[in-house]
């Protein structure tokens, strides 16, 4: 597999972690405080609930794929490489914070743990890029 293949397949969306149940942050003094959620449609599978094994595509498919095995494109399309979806387990939707019920202190540390959970993948990345 090359490099680029590498980091079409690790900054695919489909490879991702099943979301939590509930989320937690860390206030100030160290205290776990659940945050309020809310349920959304989940943004991996669009809330179908599945989604085709990012292994089969997460390099991108050509029409040449398709003309060159004609019996792996009938496969494709019928849904035979379909998965349940990584993230929701095929529920079809996830927790979300509830921005409007969740205290204003508690938001900014959620926040500030999403930016840095970005900025870690981001150097991930990064890291795969540059051949790593």
């Amino acid at each position: 597999m090359s490099t680029i293949d590498d980091y079409n397949y690790a900054r695919d969306p489909r490879n991702c972690k099943r979301d939590p149940e509930r989320i937690y942050v860390y206030d100030d003094d160290g205290v776990e405080r659940q945050i309020p959620t809310r349920w959304a449609v989940c943004p991996v599978c669009d809330g179908k609930g599945s989604h085709v094994n990012p292994s089969i595509d997460s390099g991108g498919l050509t029409g040449e794929d398709f003309a060159d095995d004609p019996d792996f494109a009938e496969s494709y399309r019928r849904g035979d490489y379909d998965q349940p979806c990584n993230r929701c387990g095929g529920r079809s939707t996830v927790r979300v914070p509830d921005r409007d019920a969740c205290e204003a202190r508690l938001l900014a540390l959620y926040d500030a743990d999403e930016e840095a959970a970005w900025d870690a993948e981001a150097e991930r990345l990064a890291e795969i890029r540059a051949g790593a």
